[in-house]
């Protein structure tokens, strides 16, 4: 039964601390006792290395992982776009983002020199049966995904398998509450991820920006904000942007179903129990991370095909 797990918006400078000592960086703190408690297949560092993703920011990042990204991958924030420049060659990308992770191969986060722009991240991992799809929505404001790009649609839909034993990860979601709220321009993503019937072909997505957790119930192709409909017929919304840079209180956005909080530092869970089940939880590390973190029940979401 391997573990995913997610930490959102979290790393870089400026992070909040806390820990056993008081003093240790939020999510350094979390990413610890994953590490020493939660035998992790995979880590994923939901985006937005603050304040914006230059190579400094990377640097205390890379700090903070304790040096080691070998079980790591990130799904690219609009704070690591903030750093992009133009290529010729690579087109526009977020350049600290791009010479990190293209200088870490041992890692879980391959860069694609054959693709240009945000497609050069775009990733798949195969892991117990699922097929984890890594999605680069951090050019949100000025190009919502697919930026134009009709290929990363296309590659979407055959990475997509056809069992529906996919989960979905990127920055952004197509529903959340909090500071930033709904993403209207992510409907061409949402869509791709159903079939012309409008049935579903992934699980759940799962996504951070918006610095809190949102739980959202199965919901339907077409007007995602309706409310939740029987899971054959829709896609789990799991929002954890409490990562380390602080709270966003709900200001904006559609309401959670399940489980909303916006005072706690949380990481994601999810036990791929088998190719059929797995479970996701929310574990609350508390206001300030010192102590071991204890699962919310009303945030758990079962996966089961």
């Amino acid at each position: 039964m391997p573990f995913v797990y997610w930490i959102g918006d979290g790393f870089g400078r400026g992070v909040n601390t806390g820990g056993p000592d008081g003093e240790t960086p939020i999510p350094t703190a979390m990413l610890r006792w994953i590490r020493t408690n939660g035998s992790p297949a995979l880590v994923v560092n939901g985006g937005d290395v603050y304040p914006d993703g230059k190579s400094a920011d990377f640097t205390a990042f890379f700090k903070q992982t304790d040096n080691d990204v070998t079980l790591m991958c990130e799904t690219a924030g609009n704070h690591d776009w903030e750093d992009d420049v133009e290529d010729p060659v690579k087109g526009r990308i977020p350049h600290g983002y791009d010479a990190f992770w293209a200088g870490q191969p041992s890692s879980k986060q391959p860069v694609d020199n054959s693709k240009r722009g945000g497609a050069r991240y775009e990733h798949f991992l195969d892991i117990a049966g699922w097929r984890l799809i890594f999605l680069d929505t951090g050019d949100y404001k000025e190009n919502p995904w697919p930026s134009d790009d009709s290929a990363r649609v296309t590659w979407l839909k055959q990475t997509l398998l056809p069992n529906r034993a996919n989960i979905v990860f990127a920055h952004h979601s197509r529903l959340s509450r909090g500071h930033h709220g709904d993403n209207e321009d992510l409907d061409d993503l949402w869509r791709t991820l159903f079939d012309a019937a409008g049935k579903p072909l992934a699980v759940l997505t799962l996504a951070g920006h918006d610095h809190n957790v949102s739980v959202y119930g199965p919901r339907p192709r077409d007007n995602p904000k309706a409310a939740t409909v029987p899971f054959a017929n829709g896609i789990h919304v799991l929002v954890n942007g409490a990562g380390g840079k602080g709270h966003y209180s709900a200001l904006r956005g559609t309401t959670p179903d399940k489980f909303y909080d916006d005072d706690n530092y949380f990481v994601t869970r999810i036990n791929l129990i088998d190719a059929r089940s797995a479970d996701v939880e929310m574990l609350n590390f508390g206001t300030h991370a010192e102590s071991p973190p204890v699962p919310e029940p009303d945030a758990l979401v079962k996966i089961r095909l």
